[in-house]
């Protein structure tokens, strides 16, 4: 019997697998819409420096792939 405070294994995974795909979701969101910039919420300097983030989590996301930690 696991105890409530030890994650399982499966859970583990999830965890990551869920944080890659809402950070991916999150910073495309944020680089596509031009409601940030309109807003004065994002320079383009700090919109170059999240799709420079969000290819790094795309990477990220291609090597969980591979390893099989996203299916």
């Amino acid at each position: 019997m696991q105890r409530p405070s030890k994650w399982g294994e499966e859970q583990k995974y999830e965890v990551i697998r869920s944080s890659i795909g809402n950070a991916l979701i999150n910073l495309r969101l944020l680089t596509s819409s031009g409601l940030a910039l309109e807003l004065g919420l994002l320079t383009q300097e700090e919109r170059e420096t999240l799709l420079k983030a969000a290819s790094i989590v795309q990477d990220v996301y291609r090597r969980a792939k591979e390893r099989g930690v996203i299916r």
